[in-house]
């Protein structure tokens, strides 16, 4: 027979606390499950999320450094899917041996960069 899961949710986490602290008094298999929302972690879904939601978010998580490295960039650069724009900032964080990549939406367009030759006179 399979384990029966019965989720409770409850507006004040003291009233939360003591609900679960009676479950397992009681014997039951009782775990506090994340409240936080789940959120997609890619693409234009994220991008959306992030901009909805001010502040610094976790967007990934990688072993090495080279790949966090390499995200951060994509989204800084606008080369990641959902986040052409350019209004977005990316920063990376290690912590106990992984790397960290955390993003958001800085809500002003990327400054135009003048390509080279552009709105010169020619000399001659």
């Amino acid at each position: 027979m399979g384990k029966t899961t019965i989720r409770v949710q409850f507006d004040n986490p003291l009233d939360a606390a003591h609900f679960l602290q009676q479950c397992r008094r009681k014997g039951l298999d009782a775990e506090l499950e994340d409240s936080r929302p789940q959120i997609k972690r890619n693409g234009p879904a994220l991008a959306a999320w992030l901009k909805a939601h001010p502040g610094w978010y976790e967007v990934g998580k990688s072993v090495n450094r080279a790949a966090a490295n390499k995200a951060v960039l994509k989204i800084r650069n606008g080369e990641r899917r959902g986040f052409e724009s350019g209004q977005f900032e990316a920063r990376m964080e290690n912590r106990d041996g992984q790397w960290y990549v955390y993003a958001r939406h800085m809500g002003r367009p990327r400054p135009h960069r003048a390509k080279p030759g552009e709105g010169m006179d020619p000399l001659f």
